[in-house]
């Protein structure tokens, strides 16, 4: 059984760690990212309000298993924001950091085993318990509850998912110039309860909405049948 409801917004901001000076935005929310907005729906509490690096919530996200896919074609925008220059007060009490924002994103999140129905009954009532957002506090998140699905396991060799797909050791691509292109990145996939990096993990997602990642050969790559979508999912946290 899988949950699934799709996420959009004006705008949105997945900052790669490694960026420093100037942020850089992931073109999706990463899993990392995907286990925040869950909890934030089902209202599990971070514990934030007694330590800053807390995030006690991924013990309940155990056996839960995610995956996601690209609806908007990719826009991007730069902007400079205004911050407190903490370091150099009193030379200038403000600096300009430039940042990288996607434009009118717009996401599907499938969501499987674990905290799934408890997801599946805050968005049948269709509510949240905390303000879900994509990636940052001012970019209100938009949520859309799709449905639920039955998971029928798909046993062929060759795949063409309609989501991101995590990277297999045994997994065979297609031609990629047939596909139009394919890009590759690392990015988080699970955190510890203190906000650090516990595991990360590479991804294949295809450059535009409308084009598929074309899989010859899928391996140990898990893939279902979730209504009229082909599903590839991360592994369970």
């Amino acid at each position: 059984m899988a949950t699934v409801f799709e996420i959009s917004a004006n705008m949105a901001m997945f900052r790669k760690p490694y960026t420093t000076t100037s942020s850089i935005s992931y073109a999706f929310p990463p899993p990392t990212a995907i286990a925040g907005l869950i909890c934030a729906i089902v209202g599990i509490s971070n514990g934030s309000h007694i330590d800053s690096c807390s995030a006690n919530y991924w013990e309940k996200l155990k056996g839960t298993k995610v995956s996601l896919s690209i609806c908007s074609n990719l826009e991007w925008m730069r902007h400079s924001i205004n911050f407190w220059n903490v370091k150099n007060p009193k030379k200038s009490p403000h600096i300009q950091v430039k940042h990288q924002f996607l434009r009118n994103p717009k996401y599907r999140i499938f969501v499987a085993g674990g905290i799934e129905p408890s997801l599946r009954h805050q968005l049948e009532k269709g509510y949240f318990v905390y303000t879900p957002y994509l990636g940052v506090a001012y970019a209100l998140a938009n949520i859309n509850y799709i449905g639920t699905y039955d998971s029928e396991k798909v046993n062929t060799a060759f795949v063409t998912p309609d989501t991101v797909v995590p990277w297999c050791d045994d997994l065979k691509l297609g031609n990629v110039v047939d596909m139009g292109g394919v890009f590759k990145e690392q990015v988080p996939f699970q955190m510890d309860n203190r906000r650090a990096l516990m595991k990360s993990i590479s991804v294949l997602y295809p450059p535009t909405s409308e084009t598929k990642v074309s899989i010859i050969e899928k391996g140990s790559l898990d893939v279902t049948r979730c209504g009229e979508h082909l599903v590839a999912w991360f592994p369970e946290w």
